[in-house]
């Protein structure tokens, strides 16, 4: 039985062929988080996320910034 591989938009291809060229992706390098969800919902990377979150001293604000490490699925 083959494989169905998953339509992709030019985004999500070009978002996964860097992910493919460089090993590993993080977050903020020019990879939406959306794009990224995406490749890990058709199981084309896996990805681990995290979030960071502060208080702004001056306004006692809170704070949070989402953080994330792509990597090729194994087999994909």
């Amino acid at each position: 039985m083959t494989a169905v591989t998953p339509k992709l938009t030019p985004t999500q291809e070009q978002a996964l062929q860097q992910i493919r060229a460089t090993g590993e992706e993080f977050a903020y390098n020019g990879i939406s988080r959306a794009t990224v969800a995406v490749l890990e919902r058709h199981g084309l990377v896996t990805v681990k996320w995290s979030v960071r979150t502060w208080t702004a001293r001056r306004t006692y604000r809170s704070r949070s910034m989402c953080d994330w490490v792509a990597r090729p699925a194994k087999g994909a």
